[in-house]
């Protein structure tokens, strides 16, 4: 069966280094001329020129998780962009609500930076001692939110990234968040920016 041809607007992955864009970057096709394609490569945020031979297309149904059956072979990361193997370069997740093993969305290499440190076994020890018990009443200090401990809500010991020092338990809503914003206060103040337009 032949392979799929490119055209303009195609999701393409690099076979090869062009210039400073990494083997399995992933990028949008702006320009095709003659054997010349034109990409725009999403995790370097740029435009290169080469031939049409260094690139081929990207059938993006066939990553990550399909909404039935179990996960493709490959995956983008969401911080790279790179087209990774999805059991071996992306760290397992959770399970979804129908039992199916999922990965996060940015490969381990990303999440380095992401992670920042982790606190340490005597900061767990420090937060565990002011931990909310299983059934008492928890407002979150961020959302507000009251649940009960154990049963309406999961908590998490939520940390400082850069320093691995514990600062409180919240809910695991608002920590997601925080990690999504990657506890930046310039993307949060981004945030409330956006919200009073």
């Amino acid at each position: 069966m032949p392979e799929k041809s490119i055209n303009v607007g195609d999701l393409v992955v690099a076979t090869k280094k062009i210039s400073n864009i990494q083997e399995r970057s992933v990028g949008l096709v702006k320009n095709i001329l003659k054997n010349e394609i034109t990409v725009f490569f999403v995790g370097t945020a740029e435009i290169a020129i080469t031939s049409i031979d260094h690139v081929v297309y990207l059938d993006v149904t066939k990553t990550g998780k399909p909404k039935e059956g179990e996960p493709y072979e490959m995956k983008i990361c969401n911080i790279c962009h790179l087209l990774k193997n999805n059991a071996e370069e992306f760290d397992y997740n959770q399970n979804d609500g129908k039992g199916r093993r999922t990965t996060r969305p940015s490969c381990k290499l990303c999440r380095i930076g992401i992670d920042g440190k982790n606190l340490t076994s005597e900061e767990k020890k420090r937060m565990d001692t002011i931990r909310p018990k299983d059934k008492d009443i928890f407002t979150c200090p961020i959302c507000e939110k009251m649940t009960i401990v154990g049963v309406t809500a999961n908590l998490v010991r939520d940390h400082n990234h850069n320093t691995g020092i514990g600062r409180a338990w919240i809910c695991d809503s608002c920590n997601t968040g925080l990690g999504r914003f990657k506890d930046d206060i310039k993307f949060i103040e981004k945030i409330i920016k956006y919200l009073k337009q």
